[in-house]
């Protein structure tokens, strides 16, 4: 078993690696090859399944996409943790952590952890920290483009917004008209990279600690 973490950032690689990996799927049967990433859209992209140019065209594979969790679940999640580490944990705690952390799993692990040494604090921990983290991504990330950083903060600021409201923030914030095509192209790109999710006609950010970190960092 071969195990590529973040493996959209193979997609920079210089020495043709999806032929090699290819040749590894076609010919070593007793490999497996994962790919993980929370960039999703670009993973896909990289991977090229149902891409006739693509090394890995037509070849079969298991897709497993690790959605948030309810509250029920979320909740039921930080009560198995705590209770396996003996700890009793105040209901309206677990109640706030799940508000605020909004199914994410990582971010439920990570409060769990914290908890174990920071009590009532970890909460604000994981946003300090977290946003650290979440900081370099997207830094990394509105280098690629002068509007990523204005989309973002207009869905973080409304909590969810509608096509309207991205390109009236634009426009306000630069002062000039911003052709439909760029917005189009953008807000793909940042569905593809994970952090803006489409519901309907609106657009939201699903990672709370990204919304937090857009609207305390940008």
């Amino acid at each position: 078993m071969v195990v590529f973490d973040e493996a959209q950032y193979l997609r920079y690689s210089t020495v043709g690696i999806k032929p090699l990996l290819a040749h590894v799927y076609d010919y070593l049967k007793n490999i497996t090859l994962i790919f993980t990433g929370s960039e999703v859209g670009l993973l896909h992209d990289f991977i090229g399944i149902n891409d006739s140019s693509s090394d890995f065209y037509g070849r079969y594979y298991v897709s497993i996409e690790l959605k948030p969790f309810n509250d029920e679940k979320s909740k039921e999640f930080l009560k198995a943790g705590f209770k396996e580490l003996g700890i009793n944990v105040n209901e309206k705690i677990i109640n706030k952590a799940v508000s605020e952390l909004d199914g994410i799993v990582g971010w439920l692990v990570y409060f769990g952890k914290l908890y174990v040494d920071k009590g009532e604090d970890a909460l604000d921990e994981v946003k300090s920290l977290g946003a650290k983290i979440v900081k370099k991504e997207l830094d990394e990330a509105f280098s690629r483009s002068p509007y990523y950083t204005l989309i973002m903060k207009a869905i973080a600021t409304l909590g969810k917004a509608r096509w309207k409201n991205i390109v009236n923030y634009v426009i306000a914030q630069t002062g000039r008209k911003v052709t439909n095509a760029t917005i189009s192209r953008d807000l793909k790109n940042l569905i593809k990279m994970g952090f803006v999710e489409k519901e309907g006609n609106e657009y939201k950010i699903a990672d709370p600690i990204i919304r937090y970190t857009v609207l305390e960092e940008y």
